[in-house]
């Protein structure tokens, strides 16, 4: 009789235990976020994942009351940012503002140190940017058939730059030369800002970047836009043609970004976020 006694006591303090650590769990839940928050960006500052991401940042820190901060970590064609976040503590304090880039790379490294399918969880997209075809303002071409015709007449000479290997820009170049039959060498970067300093020094002939880091340069003169790449015209360029009313028949790539969180990140953490950002998308 004593042993049952003893057995039920501890039944008891063992259940009392369990329900404390469950109410613990969740205040700590409903105390998310109490310390600041890292958008990770795998891009040097000035491009247009950088430009996002600190945007979003700003309005995330005003409707979470709490500092949202963005860090940079390029290199490798985005893939190093994503496996910070991937190796980071699940718990929603660290977040990768990621892209198509991800995506390609997942095909075009044979071996990366992150499953991108299965090691975060989406949060939400939040642009779909155009990207264009710009080249330096002393580069001949006025148009994609100059363009075109100049690269025929130098095969191996004209070059354009990407944010590095894998990364959208380097697929639309490399799509470019298949429906061109133009041989153009390929430069990678580290990211945008640097891509668009030798572009305008006129170290790259062109590139194919997304609109947002060379917009202020084509408006100024100093980059000449050829065409954007996507199906439609764009309205920070309506005057621009697309690669496809230009010849290059069915030609549509555009650069999504959007935020992404280690898979484990608990689920009411991962909705919340996807409801304040989506708030702020819209």
């Amino acid at each position: 009789m004593k042993t049952l006694r003893t057995m039920n006591r501890r039944r008891v303090v063992q259940a009392v235990a369990i329900a404390l650590a469950c109410s613990g769990g969740n205040a700590m839940a409903q105390a998310w976020p109490n310390k600041p928050i890292s958008l990770v960006v795998p891009f040097p500052a000035g491009g247009t994942t950088d430009v996002l991401a600190r945007a979003l940042a700003d309005k995330l820190t005003q409707s979470l009351g709490q500092t949202v901060i963005v860090e940079s970590k390029p290199g490798a064609g985005a893939t190093l940012g994503a496996d910070y976040v991937a190796k980071a503590k699940p718990d929603g304090y660290t977040l990768l503002v990621g892209a198509v880039h991800h995506t390609i790379a997942s095909s075009v490294y044979k071996k990366l140190p992150y499953d991108l399918q299965k090691d975060f969880a989406p949060i939400t997209e939040i642009a779909l940017v155009p990207n264009v075809l710009v080249v330096n303002a002393g580069t001949p071409a006025k148009n994609v058939a100059e363009l075109v015709a100049l690269a025929k007449t130098q095969p191996g000479k004209l070059n354009y730059g990407s944010n590095g290997n894998g990364t959208a820009q380097h697929l639309i170049g490399t799509q470019f030369q298949n429906l061109t039959a133009t041989d153009l060498v390929h430069v990678p970067y580290k990211g945008s800002g640097p891509l668009t300093t030798d572009l305008l020094g006129g170290q790259v002939t062109m590139s194919f970047d997304t609109i947002t880091p060379v917009l202020q340069h084509i408006k100024s003169g100093k980059l000449r836009a050829l065409a954007v790449t996507t199906a439609k015209r764009s309205t920070a360029l309506p005057d621009v043609p697309t690669l496809d009313e230009a010849g290059l028949k069915g030609f549509d790539i555009g650069t999504w970004f959007g935020v992404l969180a280690p898979v484990a990140t608990p689920k009411d953490i991962v909705a919340r976020l996807n409801l304040e950002a989506v708030k702020i998308i819209q």
